[in-house]
């Protein structure tokens, strides 16, 4: 229980302060750190504004520094015990505290000037109105900067700006918690608090700076290390130098070297420092040491070493580089003569790109040499660079230059051509890459059928081993062949491959096959047609059905194009029949021809005929009577034809079923007339035709 009290107790201490903003959501405006020195009787605090305004105003009110001891021996207390570590607000100190110490701190005489300074040089265009607002505004951003980097830099100068505290009446077996808040009045800005729980046992020693490295060069050092480790722990450096084997150390400034580039998210997290050597060839010994923002000086880092390199002032130039007719390298190159001494000799390097790497090619090429008639040959086209080997210090290296031997060997013919189509026309074609070093691409062919001269896909050469073309469905062809062929960097083409047969999805129907011709014997229907022209056709299938029937049914399927004609026998009665032909892909889709109607007489299945028919001249009433009689069933009506002379029968009246008989008054003396009567029954069968002849 007694926990939970303290606990609370410091919640609502930290309510408004740095450490709990979640009821505002707003920034604290105020920062403070701590920290204990090894002696465990000390604590170092320091804190600063974080805006522009709030110091203004704390410079004039200052702050209160308020110590709360929460733990002893590691227990709790009831009731954590309350001090007010100074007597009144803290201030900076008057100007004249400041002089000693400026005297011989310079970022004491920064703070001293940003602080009470009757002038802090910004730029400005006049002396009155937007321009002087502008100016004092800029001003008064310039004295927080610099008064704020300052304090960072010197303990001490912190300390007199009421910015940074010692508490030297610390117990080792004691923590506490340290409450800063500003003595502004709340009526000119919101209360703000900052608060650090810490005891002497959080003591931990400075780390060393890491990754110290240099680099040597002609009467220079550049040296760098990692901040991003230890910026936690420094807010600057101090870089210091040997020259007598690491016996003693001398700073290389009084200022410390600091980092103002923290806040770049594209900074490296590298920090530099360049020092001039007085000569080259004599060792130095280098190491940094980070500085607190309590002034505390942390361990040196670990010592690097190293001496100033006389740098070639020379760099060999290829004049000419090429390889003959026998593939060997013949060059030629230009280097001051007066450097020889300089150079322990050449290098030829050799890279396939002009970027590299590079490796070497030939070695210990002799310094007095500028022409080579190198007994190696080029093989593969490369790029070659000459590099200057000094004695002492960096080496100098040519620019590169490209040599090609004679080549007229193509490329192998490329193996393993695959093609695949989806749904929508798109084709991958893959294949295997080729191997030759000097390979530049592919060219890509089609062809639409298979006997015409494949073109190419694309003007430029293809530099993968897989391609997509996208193919038109809407076109007739079934089929589309692709082949490759390697190109190299001397332009010599492979011949292309066999040719890569790929089927397209089929989404067009086959074309329709036509019913040419037909007889009718008897109850049997010939039928003749022509089949279908394209190439894919699966099977041709006729259908045929009666007048009346709801649907047709297969009478037979051919496979293929294999006929052409078939002779169907009708089993039942006489009637109209009709016929079609479907054609079917080998992808399934189907295409019919136009339906054919055939008639089957009665008497061509041995059924339905009528039993007499008669035709009486009747001169004294100017007509023929026609009558006829049969033992049909369900006629519905019955069609009687007529002719005159030699004239063809035609279609003369549509009798009903129940009349059986005639009068023709249309008709001429001295003419022969022929009569032919047929049933239709509701079958939609026909009987047979029966015919007579009269003179009238």
């Amino acid at each position: 229980m007694k926990r939970l009290i303290i606990l609370f107790f410091i919640g609502m201490l930290f309510a408004t302060g740095v450490f709990a903003q979640r009821g505002r959501q707003a920034a604290s405006q105020i920062k403070m750190i701590a920290r204990p020195d090894s002696t465990g009787r000390t604590i170092r605090l320091r804190w600063a504004a974080t805006n522009v305004a709030l110091w203004k105003l704390t410079n004039q009110y200052g702050f209160i520094l308020e110590r709360y001891t929460v733990l002893r021996n590691k227990q709790m207390l009831d009731k954590p015990e309350r001090k007010v570590l100074s007597a009144g607000p803290i201030h900076s100190k008057p100007l004249n505290a400041w002089e000693e110490l400026a005297k011989k701190n310079q970022f004491a005489a920064v703070m001293a000037q940003a602080l009470y300074g009757s002038d802090f040089q910004v730029a400005g265009n006049d002396s009155k109105g937007v321009g002087r607002i502008i100016s004092q505004s800029q001003e008064a951003e310039q004295r927080f900067s610099f008064s704020l980097f300052a304090a960072d830099m010197s303990f001490e100068a912190a300390l007199l700006a009421g910015w940074g505290w010692v508490d030297n009446e610390v117990n080792p077996n004691e923590k506490y918690l340290y409450r800063l808040t500003t003595a502004v009045p709340v009526n000119l800005t919101k209360p703000d608090t900052a608060g650090v729980y810490i005891g002497a046992e959080n003591y931990e020693s400075l780390p060393q700076v890491q990754e110290v490295n240099a680099q040597f060069g002609n009467r220079t050092v550049m040296l760098a290390w990692d901040y991003n480790r230890v910026k936690a722990y420094y807010t600057s450096y101090y870089v210091e130098k040997s020259e007598d084997d690491g016996r003693t150390f001398r700073r290389l400034s009084d200022v410390p070297v600091s980092n103002l580039n923290e806040k770049d998210k594209h900074a490296s997290g590298k920090m530099y420092f360049t020092d001039t050597l007085h000569e080259n060839g004599v060792s130095c010994q280098y190491r940094v040491r980070g500085i607190s923002p309590f002034g505390e000086s942390g361990p040196p880092s670990e010592v690097i070493k190293g001496k100033g390199v006389n740098l070639l002032p020379f760099v060999p130039g290829i004049q000419s580089a090429y390889a003959d007719d026998k593939g060997m390298l013949q060059m030629q190159w230009f280097f001051e003569e007066k450097a020889n001494a300089l150079i322990k000799g050449f290098q030829l390097n050799k890279a396939d790109n002009e970027a590299g790497p590079y490796k070497i090619w030939l070695d210990n090429i002799d310094a007095s040499k500028r022409t080579l008639e190198i007994k190696k040959a080029v093989g593969e086209p490369g790029y070659f660079t000459l590099t200057a080997v000094a004695k002492e210090g960096e080496s100098r290296t040519s620019y590169p230059v490209l040599v090609q031997p004679i080549d007229s060997i193509a490329p192998a013919v490329p193996t393993g051509l695959k093609a695949i189509i989806d749904s929508n026309g798109v084709v991958t074609l893959t294949w295997n890459k080729n191997s030759e070093r000097d390979l530049m691409g592919y060219k890509i062919y089609r062809a639409m059928k298979k006997n015409e001269e494949a073109v190419p896909l694309i003007d430029s050469v293809w530099r993968g081993n897989k391609f997509r073309d996208k193919l038109s469905l809407k076109l007739l062809n079934k089929k589309v062949y692709y082949a490759v062929s390697a190109l190299d960097k001397r332009f010599n083409q492979s011949a292309p491959t066999e040719l890569v047969e790929l089927k397209k999805p089929d989404i067009i129907p086959p074309s329709a096959a036509v019913i040419n011709k037909y007889k009718v014997a008897g109850n049997k229907v010939t039928l003749n047609w022509i089949n279908s022209g394209d190439e894919d056709i699966a099977a041709h299938i006729l259908y045929r059905k009666a007048t009346g029937d709801s649907s047709y049914s297969i009478v037979q399927q051919f496979t293929g194009k294999s006929y052409n004609t078939y002779t169907d026998t009708i089993q039942g009665a006489a009637g109209s029949y009709n016929y079609y032909i479907a054609v079917k892909s080998e992808s399934g889709l189907t295409t019919a021809s136009e339906p054919l109607g055939v008639t089957v007489a009665a008497g061509a299945t041995g059924a339905l005929q009528l039993t007499r028919l008669y035709a009486y001249a009747q001169p004294e009433k100017r007509r023929i009577e026609v009558v006829w009689d049969d033992e049909l069933k369900q006629v519905v009506n019955y069609q009687v034809f007529k002719s005159s002379g030699n004239s063809p029968i035609t279609l003369y009246k549509t009798v009903p079923a129940g009349q059986k008989g005639l009068y023709d008054t249309d008709i001429q003396v001295n003419t022969t007339y022929q009569y032919a009567v047929m049933a239709v029954l509701a079958s939609g069968a026909f009987s047979e035709t029966k015919k007579v002849t009269v003179n009238y």
